[in-house]
């Protein structure tokens, strides 16, 4: 997640998306929010948009569920985000990149599933729906990046990360999950306080 400065990102003009202020999880409306991104995204060189507030970085964000369980994540200090190293997830997720997705016909699909075979090994049938979005413009990695949330279910539990030296990963309860609350990144956390992530 967040690793070459020299792509090109997905990004919508900020007041193009939040037409409404958002902040934290907000559950539903992802189709309002995938309809301005299809209407008003564009592709920039990540470099150029990093620090400015005025765009938002489009990032999937998927929880990946197997009968009531959550995947849960965890980085080590291996990976390429300095902010993210030690902390917990319930969701994978990135930058949706142009070479990605030339020539799909939906690049918010296209995108997601090439962010989930790359960090994951899901074996067997899964099915992704968008369930929210996230928004947190209180610091300064958030302000310039927007989730779209969705729910990965999985068929089977066979589920394992691909890159074992930067990722960790099991199926957890939600006691579980929840437990490790103070060690999560920001937008993990943001959806346990407001919703149940094994109901969503």
């Amino acid at each position: 997640m967040f690793q070459d400065r020299d792509e090109d990102i997905l990004v919508v003009p900020r007041d193009r998306l939040l037409v409404e202020p958002v902040h934290g999880f907000v559950r539903g409306k992802a189709d309002v929010y995938l309809a301005r991104i299809r209407d008003h995204g564009v592709f920039r060189p990540r470099a150029t948009v990093e620090q400015d507030s005025s765009f938002k970085q489009i990032i999937p964000y998927l929880i990946v569920r197997h009968a009531g369980r959550l995947f849960l994540c965890q980085r080590s200090t291996q990976g390429g985000e300095g902010r993210l190293h030690g902390k917990y997830s319930i969701g994978v997720g990135g930058h949706i990149n142009r070479r990605d997705v030339e020539g799909a016909e939906e690049v918010i699909d296209a995108g997601l599933r090439r962010e989930l075979e790359e960090e994951l090994l899901i074996r067997g049938p899964w099915r992704a729906r968008a369930v929210g979005v996230l928004n947190d413009d209180s610091n300064p990695v958030g302000q310039v990046h927007f989730g779209l949330v969705h729910v990965v279910e999985v068929d089977s539990p066979g589920i394992s990360v691909r890159e074992s030296d930067t990722l960790a990963g099991r199926l957890a309860s939600l006691q579980e999950v929840r437990a490790m609350r103070g060690h999560m990144e920001t937008w993990s956390r943001l959806i346990l306080d407001a919703a149940d992530p094994t109901a969503l």
